[in-house]
């Protein structure tokens, strides 16, 4: 399981909205967004610049949605939808990494029993 938080992750994190927005960030960070279709020229963006990204989605669609645009991370804060996105995930061999938003580390027993790919504690943004 992945902890995508320090001191288990030196991956940095930030939330953006837009390309320009992407261009003033440094180049050592994961792009996190929250799904909305007006973004998808932007995953086709990161994509093609080899950007690592994740997604905060809601459904099964925007899971392949962003799979096919190589997302790197698909973000969640329901564990009945981390369920079924990890066997989605499973199921047709994707390599975006399913992930629990949760409010702390403590679920990490709880997703084991799910078999989710990993965890990252929420912003408190």
């Amino acid at each position: 399981m992945l902890i995508l938080e320090k001191p288990f992750s030196n991956e940095n994190f930030i939330k953006v909205n837009s390309i320009e927005e992407i261009k003033n960030t440094p180049s050592n960070t994961t792009i996190i967004f929250q799904y909305n279709d007006k973004l998808i020229d932007t995953f086709v963006f990161c994509k093609n610049n080899n950007i690592p990204y994740g997604v905060i989605i809601n459904s099964v669609k925007e899971l392949i949605f962003i799979t096919n645009l190589n997302a790197k991370y698909a973000f969640t804060d329901s564990l009945q939808k981390a369920e079924i996105f990890q066997k989605t995930a499973e199921n047709y061999l994707l390599d975006t990494k399913i992930i629990f938003l949760a409010d702390s580390l403590e679920k990490i027993e709880v997703l084991v029993k799910y078999r989710i790919d990993g965890i990252k504690v929420k912003d408190e943004k």
